[in-house]
């Protein structure tokens, strides 16, 4: 006991504090609900799937706002919220899409690449430089922040997770047009997801391939 209590303090404070604070445990239970729902979905409960990814998409998007709200954030938090987001989403749910769209898994595959490639190298380009993520000198990042980025996001999960019930059952018929609701929001969703990825190639990965070129011309310049 003696051993983890070292371990726990660190300078007065107490490691648990940060280990345990409100958006981390909810990204232990967005951990936790993405296992369970990709167990039961691969035993074709796509109802129990489709609940249990729609409940990460929506703790993903409350556990930031608890953490500004509450002045909780944190280094370890917030690499915590990425990886957990590249496993859940770029690889976990992808990973489900390729098993039921096999003709389709090379498009999956290299886009959960180009995803999390782009975001992983602008985090690293923005931790590097020191400069702030949320207020890029790209003018596309800089017209996706906002009311644009959340919907972009929203749009891009919806499109997967409807991707993943058309496989079962186009949901409820819409009179009139007689097309299954699930099947409308698929198509209603694609534009979202596409401006996502063009943000990331466009935005994220050109921003970042500039800070790290001018962070290598200054050390040249140094150096000359």
């Amino acid at each position: 006991m003696a051993i983890v209590r070292d371990y726990m303090d660190y300078g007065g404070k107490r490691k648990i504090d940060v280990l345990l604070n409100a958006p981390n445990i909810i990204c232990y239970v967005r951990a936790v609900l993405f296992m369970w729902g990709i167990w039961r979905a691969l035993d074709h409960d796509y109802v129990f799937g489709a609940t249990m990814w729609l409940a990460n998409c929506a703790l993903d998007e409350v556990d930031g706002k608890i953490a500004r709200k509450f002045k909780q954030r944190s280094k370890f938090g917030e690499l915590l919220d990425v990886i957990l987001d590249f496993t859940v989403f770029e690889v976990g749910h992808k990973t489900l899409l390729c098993m039921i769209y096999p003709d389709f898994a090379f498009i999956f595959i290299c886009h959960s690449v180009i995803n999390i490639f782009t975001t992983w190298i602008y985090r690293q380009s923005c931790d590097i430089t020191g400069a702030d993520m949320y207020k890029s000198p790209n003018k596309i990042l800089q017209l996706y922040e906002g009311v644009l980025g959340n919907c972009s996001i929203w749009g891009d999960w919806m499109f997967w997770l409807m991707l993943y019930l058309v496989y079962y059952t186009t949901g409820p018929v819409a009179p009139v047009i007689n097309i299954g609701l699930w099947e409308i929001l698929l198509w209603v969703c694609l534009p979202f997801t596409l401006i996502r990825f063009v943000v990331n190639v466009a935005g994220k990965l050109v921003t970042a391939v500039d800070f790290l070129v001018s962070v290598d011309i200054e050390k040249f310049d140094r150096n000359v």
